[in-house]
């Protein structure tokens, strides 16, 4: 989680770089091990322009999260005369499906509250590789690993279709019943550029240049996004890139430049770094 009731912008020129996991720099993978990349494309991009960085990267975010960020950003004057420029790393259709934690716990198992004695220790169902495949990510409202009193969005389970065991009910199953017929459909595309269209018209109405690219995406998404807003909108006169497209068209064995985890490793920020900066000079 992150917070900005006590955060100080800074009081010289700055950018903002608002995203997803690959934002923050997550790469949980083989690679390095259970850590973080720390100097980021964003960061040597406001290394380059000479700006202080403001990264909040929200790991397993959808897009209203992004447009809550932007709200809080606003409520809390960070869109100033300082704010140069805002870059946006959003999901352009989102597989990623949120679920009540009352549908997958047992019954029996509160979550905080003074009497413990009659709950039973909730584990969270390991995610098996071909787990990934198909549907997607669930996520639900869940105890904290480390504090069982505090519940956090987590990653708990995809369905298997074929395995009805304990950690996958019915409940989860209609879920991703729904979810497979709506994600990146044309609703969920057009949905996905409301919202970043949203950020974007908060942004500069405070007079900052704003700019977003996808990570990961399909070009025939993009094409049907902007064929979407028609004439309702120049978010697309905004949009940097998509960064996996940039990479594949330059390099054959664009594999070495991700993790075991699906995020960029240290090489893929340096050249995400690099088809991204001289969108933003």
């Amino acid at each position: 989680m992150y917070s900005l009731e006590n955060y100080t912008f800074p009081d010289k020129p700055f950018m903002i770089a608002l995203g997803t996991s690959h934002t923050c720099g997550d790469c949980d993978g083989p690679t390095y091990g259970p850590t973080s990349v720390k100097v980021t494309a964003y960061d040597m991009i406001a290394n380059e322009l000479e700006l202080e960085l403001v990264k909040i990267g929200l790991s397993g975010c959808k897009n209203e999260d992004l447009l809550q960020a932007t709200n809080e950003l606003a409520h809390h004057k960070a869109l100033n005369d300082n704010c140069k420029l805002f870059i946006l790393e959003p999901r352009l259709g989102d597989r990623t499906v949120r679920i009540p934690v009352e549908a997958i716990i047992p019954d029996n198992y509160y979550i905080g509250g003074e009497d413990h004695n009659n709950t039973t220790e909730f584990n969270m169902p390991i995610m098996e590789d071909n787990d990934w495949n198909g549907y997607g990510m669930l996520e639900a409202w869940a105890p904290n690993p480390v504090n069982h009193n505090m519940a956090t969005v987590q990653q708990v389970s995809v369905d298997k279709r074929s395995d009805k065991s304990s950690s996958h009910n019915f409940a989860t199953t209609a879920y991703i019943d729904a979810s497979s017929f709506y994600s990146h459909s044309p609703l969920d595309l057009f949905n996905s550029v409301t919202i970043i269209d949203s950020i974007r018209h908060i942004v500069e109405a405070n007079n900052i240049k704003f700019r977003w690219q996808l990570v990961t995406g399909r070009c025939s998404d993009t094409d049907l996004a902007e064929t979407l807003l028609g004439n309702h909108s120049t978010l697309f006169d905004t949009f940097v890139n998509m960064v996996e497209e940039s990479i594949n068209k330059t390099h054959t064995n664009a594999e070495q430049f991700i993790c075991g985890c699906g995020h960029y490793n240290k090489e893929g920020h340096k050249l995400w770094y690099k088809n991204t900066i001289d969108h933003l000079r």
